[in-house]
């Protein structure tokens, strides 16, 4: 990666993060009165009465985050901060010396047929915070306070004859996981806002039908469900470590920053540069998952003092919507190989939860207890 693609590469973050953490504190600050209503409060562990969903800012941050970062992918058609695609390099570079000509811009002809897997990974993100946000707001509101994993809620779900809450999210978090990653690795995306798709009834079905069941040559079953097993588990995962204020925040912040941030900003394998030289396109393509999580975590971040002073919770509505776009981000970020290995590590710490207590092992190793209580003017470092 050049220096200049990885200084607009750290702007592009900074700016969000930055911007998503202004924008949820200011809100917050103005909404909080008007959220103090219920069913949206409740009782914490000393007796207050605090609101418990507001999560709802975290989802909807980092959805319109997501959705600006996938217009300016579509937009852009020239040199900026955010110019996103993933071509096929010896094809482009053919179609650009074949079309070039004189001209110092690169040829309209010359980017048919280029799949935006950035703009399509920002339009994955705007799916998923909403979707798991809805999911993790129904169990905070209709949940039955009854605590336990996968295991006690399909228990409970079987003696009951009707799927609780935990249930309901599992389920519907597995077939929203599914949506969002064929639509961040496989959907063509591009096809549905082409004027042929509009022009031609047959051309939209078909982009449409690619959508969902892949457009490419390398679709492929198993990365779709690896893919899908590791955004339903990474959402569960930080959900576990919601049990006392700002955790999963500073979880996901830790996730953000060192297993996203630098995979971005050192060479990663899955950047494609398409830069030709000879044309002066200038357009560096680039495509950044850590960006699409940027706007959630950055929410997360921006409502964290507030949280460690135990004014709200930000309950499954945020935590739930913040882990799966973390964790949709990883799987386009990482490759195969390295999918297996964070599935074994969620899948892993999924299946240890019900057994042990997180919080015990966090109390019991000094260096986790002090940055778990740092911040916090209740619990003693």
């Amino acid at each position: 990666m050049t220096a200049e693609v990885a200084l607009r590469t750290a702007a592009a973050l900074a700016t969000t993060f930055g911007g998503s953490a202004l924008l949820a504190g200011v809100v917050w600050r103005l909404a909080r009165s008007r959220m103090r209503r219920e069913p949206w409060l409740r009782t914490n562990y000393r007796g207050e009465r605090i609101v418990a969903v507001s999560g709802i800012l975290v989802a909807v941050v980092g959805t319109a985050s997501a959705a600006v970062v996938a217009i300016l992918s579509f937009r852009s058609s020239g040199p900026g901060w955010f110019a996103y695609a993933a071509a096929p390099i010896d094809d482009a570079l053919s179609e650009s010396r074949a079309g070039a000509g004189s001209s110092d811009l690169l040829p309209v002809d010359a980017f048919r047929g280029l799949t935006l897997a950035g703009a399509t990974g920002a339009v994955a993100a705007t799916v998923a915070l909403p979707a798991f946000g809805w999911l993790g707001y129904r169990d905070d509101i209709r949940s039955d306070g009854e605590a336990g994993g996968f295991v006690a809620h399909f228990v409970r779900s079987w003696r009951q004859r009707w799927p609780t809450t935990g249930v309901q999210k599992a389920l519907g978090g597995g077939a929203a996981a599914i949506l969002c990653v064929q639509i961040a690795l496989f959907g063509n995306i591009a096809g549905l806002w082409s004027s042929d798709g509009w022009r031609d009834g047959l051309a939209f079905v078909r982009s449409l039908r690619d959508l969902f069941i892949g457009s490419h040559d390398s679709w492929a079953l198993v990365p779709l469900l690896r893919g899908s097993m590791i955004v339903a588990l990474g959402a569960n995962v930080l959900n576990l470590f919601d049990r006392v204020p700002g955790r999963a925040t500073k979880i996901a912040l830790v996730w953000w920053l060192l297993g996203l941030v630098p995979a971005v900003l050192v060479d990663p394998a899955w950047v494609d540069g398409l830069y030709v030289e000879s044309v002066h396109v200038g357009w560096f393509v680039w495509h950044s998952p850590a960006l699409w999580a940027a706007g959630a975590v950055g929410a997360s971040v921006g409502l964290l003092g507030s949280e460690m002073r135990e004014q709200h919770m930000q309950g499954d509505t945020g935590v739930n919507a913040t882990g799966a776009v973390l964790a949709l981000a990883t799987v386009a970020a990482a490759s195969g190989s390295l999918e297996w290995v964070v599935l074994g590590l969620l899948a892993a710490l999924n299946v240890a939860s019900e057994r042990w207590s997180f919080s015990r092992i966090i109390d019991a190793v000094r260096p986790l207890r002090w940055l778990d209580r740092l911040g916090s003017p209740y619990r003693n470092l």
